[in-house]
This record gives structure tokens, C-alpha cells and sequence, in this order.
């Protein structure tokens, strides 16, 4: 058996490797006290509750309605026949029957009646003029001022209907407002002997008709 012996086994270590290792311990022992010290976490010591959360159920697939196919049976189309055409004999043209052909068979001869016609006459309206005061007359239309009215210095205003004769004279007067009677009778004695009219006509022929008329008494300052 041959044994092997180190060269380096008497001899002795030199002094720079020395110092060379001590300085490398060094470093490492100084990284480790330099190194943060670690926090163990102390222990949990409480009461641990589970809450049971439900899972969501996951979505239905969407399911696509599949139509059936109705498949019809074709029906035949039939074809219209042609039409037939078919030339017809024109019809014989016969003369109107006249009314004697018509008449009925009474047995009895002889002519007819003849029914006479008159012509209806249109009588036209009557043209009526209204009977008017005659021009000629106007300045005796206006009757006395009364004295005793005159003198309270009282105005008024007199409405009378008067029936005019086919003379143009006044046949008859009615009072129809008057606000006191000495107005009313100023004015009744001037209409039945002073006042004048044109009479109405009809036609151009004169006749009697009423006529409604206004007297003022106004006293001019």
C-alpha cells in the first residue's frame, strides 16, 4: 500500500496568508452582525369564523329555436282553357210599335177629347209708395211752442202715429209718447190743420195709410 505524504506538512505557515484568512472571517463576521435583525410574528392566538360564500351559478347556454320547415305539397297549376269564340247572326232590327198598334181593345171608335191648356198668368207685385211729408207744407209742420212750457224754459220730444188720407190731409192722430200734455196738444192741432202729406199709392192709385212721425220742441238760445 503506498501512502502519500504532504509537502507542506513540516513546513511552516507563512505570515500573509495568516493575516489573509483573518481579514476574510472578519468581513463575514461583520456582513452577519450587520444583517437586520428578523421579526418572528408572535402567534395568533384568536378565533378563526369561516363565512360560506354561495358560488354563482354559471349561465344557461342560450339554445337557439331551430323552426321546423314545413314543407307543402305544390298544387298543380291549371291552365284556363281558351276561350271560345263564337260568331252570332246579327239580330233583326224591328220598327217601334206606335201607340195606335199599342192601344188597348176597348170595342168603342171615335176620337179622342182634346183637354184645352190655359197659359198660367203671373200677376206681378204691387208697386207701393209710402205716403211723405209734402215739401210744400214743411214750414207748418212745426206746431206753437206752449207758452207755460216756454217759460220753465222746458225742451221735449213728441212721438205721434198719424193716418194720412188719400187727400194728403191728416184723418186721424194717436199719441204715442209725450212727456206732458201741453206738447201733445201743440201737436195734434198743428198735424189736423197744418200738416200736409203725399198720400201712399198702389200701383200709382192713392190710398190711405198710418205713418209714425217725431215732434221736437227746442228752445234756440
Amino acid at each position: 500500500m503506498m501512502s502519500y505524504v504532504s509537502v507542506y506538512e513540516n513546513k511552516t505557515p507563512r505570515t500573509k496568508g495568516v493575516i489573509l484568512a483573518g481579514a476574510v472571517h472578519v468581513v463575514i463576521i461583520a456582513g452577519v452582525i450587520a444583517m437586520p435583525g428578523i421579526e418572528i410574528p408572535e402567534k395568533f392566538r384568536g378565533t378563526v369564523i369561516a363565512v360560506p360564500v354561495l358560488a354563482q351559478k354559471p349561465p344557461e347556454p342560450v339554445k337557439h329555436k331551430v323552426e321546423p320547415v314545413i314543407q307543402l305539397p305544390v298544387q298543380p297549376q291549371h291552365k284556363a282553357p281558351d276561350k271560345l269564340i263564337v260568331d252570332l247572326p246579327a239580330a233583326p232590327v224591328e220598327p217601334l210599335p206606335s201607340y195606335a198598334e199599342n192601344a188597348l181593345d176597348t170595342g168603342l171608335t171615335g176620337a179622342g177629347n182634346e183637354i184645352p191648356f190655359e197659359a198660367i198668368k203671373v200677376v206681378p207685385d204691387p208697386v207701393i209708395v209710402d205716403a211723405r211729408l209734402n215739401a210744400r207744407y214743411a214750414a207748418q209742420f212745426q206746431p206753437a211752442y206752449p207758452p207755460g212750457q216756454l217759460r220753465l224754459e222746458r225742451e221735449a220730444e213728441v212721438s205721434v202715429r198719424v193716418l194720412v188720407g188719400t187727400d194728403g190731409r191728416v184723418r186721424q192722430i194717436e199719441l204715442i209718447d209725450s212727456p206732458h200734455p201741453d206738447f201733445w196738444a201743440a201737436t195734434r192741432k198743428q198735424a189736423l190743420s197744418k200738416w200736409r202729406f203725399t198720400p201712399a199709392t198702389r200701383d200709382g192709385k192713392p190710398f190711405e195709410s198710418w205713418m209714425t212721425l217725431k215732434v221736437r220742441f227746442e228752445i234756440n238760445s
